[in-house]
């Protein structure tokens, strides 16, 4: 009886543990949003250069603790040509686009509307799923849809159709990101399984991020630099990146992915609240009317189905 019951408060204990590290995860990821937006609007840094520099630093950092532990198996996924093809698809499509578009809604509007965009992701592969399997999506998957539409109708329009509330290029990337975080979770596939997630994501950071730089020339250092350049871009780069996914994956680990995605939601809502708190961005009722949709809307799509009702 005590070896049960000792069992169980073990049990407890990971569970509480895994559920802390995930909503972390989300706090992080939230944060780097903010952070960003410190950047673009006080230190004359653009959305571009800091992703590509971003993106790079991250993989870098990433792939160095991955070595640290598998050693040579870090380059194993360089030697099959199937998996580099999927992992530069990922790298460009699935990291390079979701960073750049989502950091370029930042931008364009704030840390917490952009966030709260690119968290409309779940619905559009939900819709995917539905549309590949022909299948008919559930009552509670229907109303989620209707959830996510609501709420970005009132964050674009504040309820009035014949106007934008925001400016159309902010909608579209915020949007664009949105389709980016899908391609983000799809185009990996099964490699994540067999090479591991912090793998993964750090060569596909790595690659996506040279290629920006190709492009973006980082080199051509932008912006006012000084302590708080460099705490931000810490922040945006360790916090929101190596932090963020550390904790998260372990999170994953103890408690369960769909678990674990129900505590990410806290994402969008750290982003609000520090856009509100550390940078005086107003919201309206009609935004925090579409937050809420939306939000509602992910943590829908999270919750346990039931096994009766068919995928």
């Amino acid at each position: 009886m005590e070896q049960i019951q000792g069992t169980h408060r073990m049990v407890r204990r990971e569970t509480l543990r895994g559920s802390v590290l995930t909503l972390l995860g989300g706090v992080f990821w939230g944060l780097a949003g903010v952070f960003g937006q410190y950047i673009f609007e006080n230190k004359e840094i653009s959305a571009k250069w800091l992703v590509s520099v971003r993106l790079v630093i991250a993989g870098l950092l990433l792939l160095s603790t991955v070595f640290a532990r598998q050693k040579k198996e870090a380059f194993a996924i360089w030697k099959n040509r199937r998996d580099v093809v999927q992992l530069l698809l990922f790298g460009l499509f699935g990291m390079a686009f979701c960073q750049l578009t989502y950091y370029m809604a930042v931008e364009a509007s704030n840390a917490g509307t952009a966030t709260v965009l690119q968290y409309t992701a779940p619905v559009m592969i939900m819709i995917y799923l539905a549309l590949r399997n022909r299948k008919m999506p559930q009552k509670i998957e229907i109303a989620a849809l209707v959830l996510a539409l609501a709420g970005t109708f009132l964050l674009a329009t504040h309820g009035n159709p014949t106007s934008l509330s925001m400016s159309t290029f902010a909608l579209t990337v915020g949007l664009l990101s949105a389709v980016a975080m899908v391609l983000y979770n799809l185009l990996p596939g099964k490699l994540m399984d067999k090479y591991g997630t912090f793998c993964v994501v750090g060569w596909g950071m790595l690659t996506g991020g040279i290629f920006l730089c190709a492009i973006i020339k980082p080199w051509h250092v932008e912006g006012i630099w000084d302590w708080q350049t460099v705490t931000c871009m810490a922040v945006v780069i360790v916090v929101g990146t190596v932090l963020s996914f550390g904790t998260y994956m372990e999170g994953v680990r103890l408690i369960g992915a769909s678990r674990a995605s129900l505590f990410a939601s806290v994402e969008p809502l750290t982003a609000t609240l520090a856009t509100v708190l550390f940078l005086h961005v107003a919201f309206g009722i009609m935004d925090f009317a579409g937050f809420v949709c939306i939000i509602a809307a992910v943590i829908l799509l999270a919750l346990p189905k039931k096994k009766t009702e068919s995928r």
